[in-house]
């Protein structure tokens, strides 16, 4: 049990560090409104809870969706092993280059020092825009990858690369390698693209490039052999969620020139 936590989950930890780092460090920068830094932190829970508490608002079209994704997920899961049989039999020089490519965009690693430098650069063109985008991904790539770890430690499924079957908890015990599901890259790559696109949507290149990367960092998993279809879909679904959760309830950012504070003022609404 100590190896799963300090093992599996080292990365993840080390990505909430940095990003844990990045609000130290900006928070200095957003502190002319002393409130703003408080109403931010507080949107946390505040997205948390929504998203917990949303089936008990749901109507019918919303129940029509949800049974529809699940319905998508289960029939992945039931024919996990002969897609991922078809995609290693497909294989290229050129879709592993594609591959290659594509995970990178799931990498946190890599993720959030962008995250940073974007919500740093809006603060000092005075961008309000490009700061929301910044803080809302940051905060959606928080709650999805910690969502996305729970279910890791919990479903307990080997990757197909270990050839020991598609099933949840197909031996005793928690094993520090059975970290399939969902994919980690699929939940990176989705917790922020639908923000990018969301905030850019005015732009009839931003959107659909956004979700096609994302697309492709979710296939980049399948074609690598490091996760199921299913694990890709529930990974990818995970992001979108948190994104769109974040969306709609993280406070915005209005940044104008400030003479009295020789900088800027901000202020920010819902």
């Amino acid at each position: 049990m100590i190896a799963l936590f300090t093992s599996q989950r080292y990365r993840f930890k080390l990505q909430v560090a940095i990003a844990l780092l990045f609000l130290y460090l900006t928070v200095p920068l957003t502190a002319q409104t002393s409130s703003y830094p408080f109403a931010y932190a507080k949107s946390y829970p505040q997205t948390i809870w929504n998203g917990i508490s949303a089936p008990l608002n749901w109507e019918g079209n919303d129940w029509i969706k949800a049974i529809a994704y699940t319905g998508v997920a289960t029939g992945l899961y039931l024919y996990d092993e002969d897609i991922s049989q078809w995609v290693q039999q497909h294989r290229s020089a050129d879709t592993r280059h594609i591959s290659l490519v594509a995970k990178q965009f799931g990498e946190g690693k890599y993720i959030l020092p962008a995250i940073a430098l974007g919500t740093v650069g809006g603060l000092i063109l005075k961008d309000d825009k490009t700061v929301d985008t910044g803080l809302i991904s940051l905060k959606s790539f928080i709650l999805a990858n910690s969502t996305t770890q729970v279910l890791k430690f919990a479903s307990q499924r080997n990757r197909p690369i270990s050839n020991k079957g598609k099933e949840f908890f197909n031996s005793s015990g928690f094993k520090k390698n059975r970290e399939s599901f969902p994919s980690g890259h699929a939940t990176v790559a989705w917790s922020v693209a639908p923000v990018i696109a969301a905030q850019y949507k005015e732009s009839s290149l931003v959107p659909p490039l956004a979700y096609g990367i994302a697309t492709l960092t979710s296939l980049s998993r399948i074609h690598d052999n490091k996760h199921w279809a299913s694990d890709a879909f529930v990974g990818s679904m995970v992001g979108y969620l948190s994104a769109k959760l974040c969306l709609q309830t993280t406070p915005r950012l209005k940044l104008s020139p400030s003479p009295d504070l020789q900088g800027i003022s901000i202020s920010y609404n819902f």
